[in-house]
């Protein structure tokens, strides 16, 4: 039975993958040099960060009691386990969310994200809410939160602060020089 399985696994994979072609061998020459393909975001956000990063035209609201946790591949467990039991030193400096309309959330996280940096930081903590005031679907700056960090290229990792649904705890690359 088990090996039924792997073959229908292995069966979905490879028609999945159909018509797709490898990417190749990665060359040890240096990148080409190219043009941003969109304009500039302007002087509050950093150059690195895309229009996609901060794009909230497909935002979905989050039930106000729902935990934020998300995890980039090759952070290290132990920091993960930090950043989930709030254990992050120094403790996270807070940036509070409230009031500001979804496309004003986008861009003060990532302002907020490029403070702590400039900080020689690594870990901030976001105050957006639980959305109780809001509609009834939930909160839509917990969702632009959530879908603004999954996005954001300095992001390792979030999660909800420990007993309160309403802020979440961010873990940060280390600041370029």
């Amino acid at each position: 039975m088990q090996y039924e399985t792997l073959d229908d696994d292995r069966e979905a994979f490879d028609q999945a993958m159909q018509g797709v072609a490898p990417l190749g061998r990665r060359s040890k020459a240096p990148a080409a040099s190219h043009q941003p393909a969109s304009p500039s975001l302007g002087p509050q956000a950093p150059q690195h960060v895309t229009h996609a990063a901060l794009d909230t035209r497909r935002v979905q609201s989050i039930a106000g009691n729902a935990v934020l946790d998300w995890k980039r591949p090759g952070l290290r467990n132990k920091e993960y386990q930090k950043l989930c039991t709030g254990r992050l030193m120094p403790p996270p400096k807070e940036f509070d969310l409230h009031g500001a309309n979804m496309q004003e959330a986008a861009q003060a996280i990532s302002q907020a994200i490029a403070e702590t940096q400039r900080a020689g930081r690594r870990a901030l903590c976001l105050i957006h809410g639980k959305g109780s005031r809001s509609n009834a679907e939930g909160s839509s700056i917990k969702g632009v939160t959530d879908s603004v960090l999954r996005r954001h290229p300095d992001v390792l990792g979030f999660h909800s602060v420990p007993r309160n649904t309403g802020a979440v705890n961010v873990l940060l690359r280390k600041p370029r020089p």
